[in-house]
Protein backbone atom coordinates (compact mmCIF):
# COMPACT_ATOMS: atom_id res chain seq x y z
CA UNK A 1 0.00 0.00 0.00
CA UNK A 2 1.39 3.42 -0.97
CA UNK A 3 1.29 6.16 1.63
CA UNK A 4 1.08 9.89 1.00
CA UNK A 5 3.91 12.19 2.03
CA UNK A 6 2.05 13.36 5.11
CA UNK A 7 1.15 9.81 6.20
CA UNK A 8 4.80 8.82 5.75
CA UNK A 9 5.83 11.73 8.00
CA UNK A 10 3.49 10.46 10.73
CA UNK A 11 4.90 6.93 10.39
CA UNK A 12 8.47 8.27 10.58
CA UNK A 13 7.68 10.26 13.73
CA UNK A 14 6.00 7.26 15.36
CA UNK A 15 8.75 4.93 14.28
CA UNK A 16 6.23 2.23 13.46
CA UNK A 17 3.09 1.53 11.45
CA UNK A 18 0.08 3.12 13.24
CA UNK A 19 -2.81 1.01 14.48
CA UNK A 20 -6.25 1.36 12.86
CA UNK A 21 -7.62 3.79 15.48
CA UNK A 22 -4.41 5.87 15.12
CA UNK A 23 -4.93 5.96 11.35
CA UNK A 24 -8.39 7.43 11.94
CA UNK A 25 -6.94 10.18 14.12
CA UNK A 26 -4.10 10.86 11.66
CA UNK A 27 -6.47 11.11 8.71
CA UNK A 28 -8.80 13.30 10.76
CA UNK A 29 -5.95 15.68 11.62
CA UNK A 30 -4.77 15.75 8.01
CA UNK A 31 -8.34 16.44 6.86
CA UNK A 32 -8.58 19.37 9.28
CA UNK A 33 -5.30 20.74 7.96
CA UNK A 34 -6.53 20.46 4.37
CA UNK A 35 -9.85 22.15 5.15
CA UNK A 36 -7.90 24.96 6.77
CA UNK A 37 -6.16 25.54 3.43
CA UNK A 38 -2.91 23.79 4.30
CA UNK A 39 -1.45 21.53 1.58
CA UNK A 40 -0.32 18.57 3.67
CA UNK A 41 1.26 16.56 0.82
CA UNK A 42 3.35 19.44 -0.53
CA UNK A 43 7.01 18.54 0.19
CA UNK A 44 7.77 22.15 1.17
CA UNK A 45 5.25 21.82 4.03
CA UNK A 46 6.87 18.67 5.45
CA UNK A 47 8.44 20.54 8.42
CA UNK A 48 5.00 21.80 9.50
CA UNK A 49 3.46 18.35 9.11
CA UNK A 50 6.36 16.91 11.11
CA UNK A 51 5.66 19.40 13.91
CA UNK A 52 2.00 18.36 14.04
CA UNK A 53 2.90 14.68 13.83
CA UNK A 54 5.38 15.05 16.67
CA UNK A 55 2.78 16.84 18.82
CA UNK A 56 0.19 14.19 18.08
CA UNK A 57 2.63 11.31 18.74
CA UNK A 58 3.62 12.83 22.10
CA UNK A 59 -0.06 12.96 23.17
CA UNK A 60 -0.39 16.69 22.88
CA UNK A 61 -4.06 17.50 23.49
CA UNK A 62 -6.12 17.89 20.32
CA UNK A 63 -7.04 21.47 21.22
CA UNK A 64 -3.33 22.39 21.33
CA UNK A 65 -2.72 20.77 17.96
CA UNK A 66 -5.69 22.64 16.48
CA UNK A 67 -4.35 25.89 17.95
CA UNK A 68 -1.01 25.19 16.30
CA UNK A 69 -2.81 24.51 13.01
CA UNK A 70 -4.67 27.83 13.31
CA UNK A 71 -1.42 29.64 14.07
CA UNK A 72 0.30 28.09 11.05
CA UNK A 73 -2.60 29.00 8.77
CA UNK A 74 -2.62 32.55 10.12
CA UNK A 75 1.15 32.72 9.61
CA UNK A 76 0.74 31.54 6.02
CA UNK A 77 -1.97 34.13 5.44
CA UNK A 78 0.00 37.06 6.84
CA UNK A 79 3.34 36.05 5.35
CA UNK A 80 2.26 36.99 1.82
CA UNK A 81 0.99 40.51 2.61
CA UNK A 82 3.68 43.19 2.73
CA UNK A 83 3.82 45.84 5.40
CA UNK A 84 2.25 49.14 4.28
CA UNK A 85 4.12 51.26 6.84
CA UNK A 86 6.98 52.81 4.86
CA UNK A 87 8.25 55.29 7.47
CA UNK A 88 11.22 53.10 8.52
CA UNK A 89 12.23 52.70 4.87
CA UNK A 90 11.93 56.44 4.21
CA UNK A 91 13.99 57.33 7.28
CA UNK A 92 16.68 54.84 6.22
CA UNK A 93 16.79 56.38 2.73
CA UNK A 94 17.09 59.88 4.22
CA UNK A 95 19.95 58.69 6.45
CA UNK A 96 21.71 57.30 3.38
CA UNK A 97 21.26 60.58 1.51
CA UNK A 98 22.73 62.52 4.43
CA UNK A 99 25.68 60.13 4.66
CA UNK A 100 26.29 60.41 0.89
CA UNK A 101 26.31 64.21 1.05
CA UNK A 102 29.18 64.27 3.59
CA UNK A 103 32.73 64.56 2.32
CA UNK A 104 35.05 61.78 3.26
CA UNK A 105 38.78 61.93 3.82
CA UNK A 106 40.79 58.91 2.84
CA UNK A 107 44.33 58.10 3.92
CA UNK A 108 46.30 55.68 1.80
CA UNK A 109 48.96 53.57 3.47
CA UNK A 110 51.79 53.32 0.95
CA UNK A 111 53.23 50.21 2.57
CA UNK A 112 49.99 48.31 2.08
CA UNK A 113 49.70 49.48 -1.52
CA UNK A 114 53.29 48.51 -2.39
CA UNK A 115 52.84 45.10 -0.73
CA UNK A 116 49.63 44.52 -2.68
CA UNK A 117 51.31 45.50 -5.96
CA UNK A 118 54.29 43.23 -5.24
CA UNK A 119 51.95 40.33 -4.40
CA UNK A 120 49.91 40.98 -7.56
CA UNK A 121 53.04 40.98 -9.74
CA UNK A 122 54.64 37.95 -8.11
CA UNK A 123 52.08 35.49 -9.43
CA UNK A 124 52.07 36.58 -13.11
CA UNK A 125 55.86 36.73 -13.12
CA UNK A 126 56.08 33.19 -11.81
CA UNK A 127 53.51 32.06 -14.38
CA UNK A 128 55.49 33.75 -17.14
CA UNK A 129 58.72 32.11 -15.95
CA UNK A 130 57.00 28.71 -15.94
CA UNK A 131 55.81 29.29 -19.52
CA UNK A 132 59.31 30.32 -20.63
CA UNK A 133 60.81 27.28 -18.93
CA UNK A 134 58.33 25.04 -20.77
CA UNK A 135 59.28 26.60 -24.12
CA UNK A 136 62.98 26.18 -23.36
CA UNK A 137 62.48 22.50 -22.50
CA UNK A 138 60.49 21.93 -25.72
CA UNK A 139 63.15 23.65 -27.85
CA UNK A 140 65.94 21.67 -26.13
CA UNK A 141 64.06 18.42 -26.79
CA UNK A 142 63.58 19.32 -30.46
CA UNK A 143 67.22 20.39 -30.93
CA UNK A 144 68.46 17.28 -29.13
CA UNK A 145 66.36 15.00 -31.31
CA UNK A 146 67.52 16.76 -34.47
CA UNK A 147 71.19 16.62 -33.43
CA UNK A 148 70.91 12.94 -32.51
CA UNK A 149 69.35 12.09 -35.87
CA UNK A 150 72.08 14.08 -37.65
CA UNK A 151 74.83 12.22 -35.78
CA UNK A 152 73.28 8.78 -36.32
CA UNK A 153 72.31 9.28 -39.98
CA UNK A 154 75.69 8.11 -41.44
CA UNK A 155 75.77 5.05 -39.18
CA UNK A 156 72.19 4.13 -40.04
CA UNK A 157 72.89 4.60 -43.75
CA UNK A 158 75.97 2.37 -43.56
CA UNK A 159 74.01 -0.36 -41.73
CA UNK A 160 71.20 -0.21 -44.29
CA UNK A 161 73.72 -0.64 -47.11
CA UNK A 162 75.21 -3.65 -45.32
CA UNK A 163 71.75 -5.19 -44.88
CA UNK A 164 71.01 -4.63 -48.58
CA UNK A 165 74.28 -6.26 -49.60
CA UNK A 166 73.60 -9.28 -47.40
CA UNK A 167 70.06 -9.73 -48.62
CA UNK A 168 70.75 -9.05 -52.33
CA UNK A 169 69.43 -11.80 -54.67
CA UNK A 170 72.79 -12.45 -56.34
CA UNK A 171 74.48 -13.01 -52.97
CA UNK A 172 71.76 -15.43 -51.91
CA UNK A 173 72.12 -17.47 -55.10
CA UNK A 174 75.91 -17.79 -54.60
CA UNK A 175 75.62 -19.02 -51.08
CA UNK A 176 73.04 -21.63 -52.12
CA UNK A 177 75.40 -23.35 -54.71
Amino acid sequence: MAYSNSEQVFMDVLGRLPAEDEWKEIRSLLGILQRAGFSVDDPSNAPHVTLFAWGWARSTPRADVLAAVKAAVMELGTAGTPSTDLTPVLSAVQDLQIAAARTATVKVDEGVVSEAVARALREPISLASMAILGVVIAVAFFVGSWWGNRQLAPTVQMQQQMIQKLTAPDHASRSGK
